[in-house]
């Protein structure tokens, strides 16, 4: 659900527009996933800026002008990628110089570094090289502090452009410190704020249901203060997070009605809200961790290790995590964690009885404030009638208690390992803050 999106909104100015454009073949081909546009996109949107399209094109001449053109109609600024190298199917500036009745003309500042590296490698130059150092004639020029070709910005019309690298490392820092000041001077004066909200447990319907009409009921209250409110979802997996998008002129107006639609919010999504902003299941679990001085172990079978590499990917984890026991088989339930043979044999080892015991066996042996344990079927083998592929119990260990819970997942392999990884981590969090233990709608 969104607020209109005409031309103005109760700003009372236009929001700039925006279209991203990434160039090349290897996109089309599925060789690689587009992620430039995620970032470009996700730093304008921080912006204030409005990404109406995301299109991209091949290393045809034609179709880079076509889509120049067509992008040209949408909105008033051009964020490309790709296209920039020595080869003979780069043909961004090629294209770029059509568009605008200009030559390509090679860039000094840029043509002198890299004759000055050549020169120290012992290497020589071919005419390929020099491609590329060009840059459409009376473009502004974005210097490339990463690597060999610039970017450049040109003006046709009321329509500004700005073409990148496609090269990740490249394309980003030139963005963030060169392109993203120019912006800047297009953006009409207001003020634009992104607010996250990250749930687990409830499906992105469920989500919008609880917020469907969350910017209708607050409408009165935010309406005397001129601002511009959206609401977006976005499904991932296996999270549902949910942005707040406000604009307006003032900054202490937008944040006025973000605070009203914040506690709004809060509570419709009650327990399944875990946390706000850019930090994941694993660094919100950190923060908690740390900020308590607290420490955590894992057992895992199904996941294979998965909850440990997940934790240890957030920086500092050292901190708060001392390790892991993959009991995998059998065998080392019982020998290393102490799985009774009676669990087993009577319940199985995928069972609340299984967990339990190696939650509080692994926070035992590694002298752990929280033990998380996980036991399930991931598939595509080894279900039965009565415990079918994807399920899979949990269980999250203290001192003072062990919550067990079972989750069904019927998805592949993968999915399945890794919605249990995701409600290993949220069972511990609860066990931290019992508070959002108590909401009947949540499947995790």
């Amino acid at each position: 659900m969104q607020t209109q999106r005409s031309d103005k909104d109760q700003t009372g100015s236009a929001p700039l527009t925006a279209t991203l454009l990434t160039i090349g073949d290897e996109l089309s081909r599925g060789e690689i996933i587009d992620s430039n546009a995620a970032f470009l996109g996700s730093e304008l949107t921080a912006l204030g800026v409005y990404v109406r399209k995301r299109v991209g094109c091949n290393d045809r001449l034609e179709d880079i002008v076509a889509a120049l053109d067509e992008a040209a109609q949408t909105g008033s600024l051009i964020v490309a990628s790709g296209g920039l190298g020595p080869t003979s199917d780069d043909l961004t500036v090629d294209a770029v110089s059509a568009w605008l009745g200009v030559q390509p003309v090679q860039e000094p500042v840029h043509e002198e570094r890299m004759r000055r590296r050549f020169i120290e490698r012992n290497f020589a130059i071919t005419p390929n090289n020099l491609r590329q150092v060009r840059i459409p004639s009376g473009a502004t020029v974005l210097a490339n502090r990463t690597g060999a070709a610039p970017g450049f910005a040109v003006q046709k019309g009321e329509v500004r452009a700005f073409f990148l690298p496609g090269v990740p490392k490249e394309m980003k820092p030139m963005f963030v410190e060169q392109a993203i000041p120019l912006v800047r001077q297009l953006l009409p004066p207001t003020v634009t704020v992104r607010r996250i909200y990250r749930t687990l447990g409830l499906g992105e319907s469920h989500v919008d249901h609880r917020l469907a009409d969350l910017l209708d009921v607050t409408e009165a209250r935010r309406h005397a203060q001129q601002v511009a409110v959206t609401i977006h979802y976005r499904l991932a997996f296996p999270e549902v997070l949910v942005t707040l998008l406000a604009r307006g002129e003032q900054a202490d107006q937008v944040e006025a009605a973000l605070a009203v639609l914040d506690e709004e919010v809060r509570r419709r999504l009650g327990h399944a809200l875990y946390g706000t902003g850019e930090d994941e299941l694993a660094a919100v679990v950190e923060r908690a961790l740390l900020e308590r001085g607290q420490t955590l172990a894992t057992a895992e079978s199904c996941t294979g290790g998965m909850i440990g590499q997940t934790l240890t990917a957030v920086p500092g984890s050292s901190a708060y995590y001392l390790g892991g026991i993959v009991a995998y088989d059998n065998s080392v339930k019982r020998g290393v964690l102490g799985v009774s043979e009676s669990t087993l044999t009577e319940h199985g080892a995928v069972s609340e009885a299984c967990v339990r015991q190696m939650a509080e066996s692994v926070r035992k042996l590694l002298g752990t404030t929280y033990g998380v344990a996980v036991s399930g079927i991931a598939g595509p083998g080894g279900g039965t009638q009565d415990k079918p592929v994807g399920t899979v119990w949990l269980a999250a260990s203290s001192p003072e208690r062990t919550l067990c819970r079972l989750i069904q997942w019927p998805g592949d392999r993968e999915q399945v390992r890794k919605i249990a990884t995701a409600a290993a981590l949220n069972l511990v969090h609860k066990l931290m803050f019992p508070e959002r233990l108590s909401d009947a709608a949540l499947r995790l």
